[in-house]
């Protein structure tokens, strides 16, 4: 698609406040790729007059490539929100001396087709919890259409892959009658795409015993937009390999009553929502599953994270920090926060990540360590977030997934 491939980007980070790995030149933000910097520009809700006119003058550069922005712009799940933007600020239209963005059915038909999948991703999902409630079952939405039908105010901006819930642990058996009644197995999608292979022995063996999710619950979408609607339950927001531990019946117990897909459900308490953001993104950040799946790294979920940040008020910021010293998660909230400071500083205050900024950070730039391959990150974090080569070691996932 483009001769600026994304996979050769040489340029690093240096905005973030540790520094990058031994040998790795830190650049700042002005120094990545046009693509990048066009992208970093416009993954924000709102955009003022003074980021439009930047937009405008980057969108014109000689050096952007298209193409470039374009895959970028898939590969972070920002299609839909860059579509919303350029038709409700008609960056597509001329301007002064601006060209206006070429392609504009591009970009505003990803952000239409979102919203007609997520409508559709919506109707299942409202069925799902209708379906878990008349069993008398407790769950709890976690990500997905929370964020989209709260913080985005438009779940067409968010490209949603599954409903995430928590559930007990000691309801996964209900759980799994009810989603198998409604035509769910736990298995992946076979290669015609019309049915649903099971997971082997192994596998459902595997993860039980070393994660703290359900194998995905899956059916056939029969749409060209969804190839099958997914289920994941989750009974602990932190990993077994972390050491720390938030089972789902205690996140149950704080849950809050909301309204999502139409139906009634839960969400949890605020700080535990947040808590569990925090574990979400590190956890997909240095697991090398995501990192081989180029899922580790994507600008959607530090938007996710910098939007209930940003909504926290100081009284609620104590309250998570209290929360945050109970389960002793300090290391795996400062990842996550310190990160999203880098891209949205607006969004988490100072003394915020000063009250959880561990001794020693080195940590923040190693990946592989809940598979136990511990691994050096060789480029800084701006240079890795837009560079899908990034992963260099040669170590491999063996979290197996048929």
């Amino acid at each position: 698609m483009a001769s600026e491939n994304t996979s050769r980007d040489t340029t690093e980070d240096s905005t973030s406040r540790v520094p990058a790995a031994a040998g790795v030149r830190d650049v700042a933000v002005e120094d990545l790729p046009a693509h990048a910097r066009l992208l970093l520009k416009m993954a924000r809700l709102r955009l003022s007059p003074d980021d439009l006119a930047e937009i405008r003058g980057l969108a014109d550069s000689p050096n952007l490539n298209w193409g470039a922005f374009i895959e970028a712009a898939a590969w972070h799940k920002m299609l839909p929100l860059v579509g919303r933007h350029v038709d409700r600020y008609r960056l597509d239209r001329k301007a002064g001396g601006s060209a206006g963005f070429p392609y504009p059915w591009v970009f505003v038909g990803a952000y239409l087709a979102n919203r007609t999948r997520n409508q559709a991703l919506a109707d299942e999902f409202g069925r799902v919890f209708a379906e878990l409630s008349a069993h008398g079952l407790r769950f709890a939405v976690r990500k997905g259409f929370s964020l989209g039908e709260g913080e985005y105010h438009d779940p067409a901006l968010r490209r949603i892959a599954d409903l995430d819930v928590l559930l007990d642990r000691g309801d996964a058996p209900a759980a799994h009658e009810v989603l198998d009644r409604l035509g769910y197995t736990q298995g992946e999608v076979a290669e015609g795409g019309e049915r649903i292979e099971p997971y082997s022995r192994e596998t459902q063996l595997f993860w039980k015993v070393n994660l703290s999710n359900q194998l995905p619950y899956r059916k056939p979408g029969g749409r060209p937009d969804i190839t099958d609607f997914n289920v994941d339950i989750c009974h602990d927001i932190f990993q077994k390999k972390t050491g720390i531990s938030v089972g789902a019946a205690k996140l149950l117990d704080r849950a809050v009553p909301v309204v999502l897909c139409g139906a009634p459900a839960w969400a949890p308490a605020a700080d535990d929502r947040l808590l569990d953001l925090c574990s979400h993104l590190h956890k997909e950040a240095v697991s090398l599953h995501f990192v081989e799946g180029k899922q580790d790294l994507q600008l959607s979920k530090f938007l996710d994270l910098s939007l209930v940040a940003e909504a926290t008020g100081e009284d609620a910021w104590r309250q998570f920090l209290k929360r945050v010293d109970e389960v002793g998660a300090g290391e795996i909230v400062y990842y996550a926060l310190h990160f999203t400071a880098v891209l949205y500083p607006e969004s988490v205050p100072a003394h915020v990540l000063d009250a959880v900024r561990p001794d020693d950070t080195d940590y923040l730039e190693h990946y592989g360590t809940l598979d136990g391959q511990p691994v050096r990150w060789q480029q800084g974090f701006l240079q890795r977030l837009f560079n899908s080569g990034r992963h260099t070691a040669g170590t491999v996932s063996n979290v197996p997934l048929r």
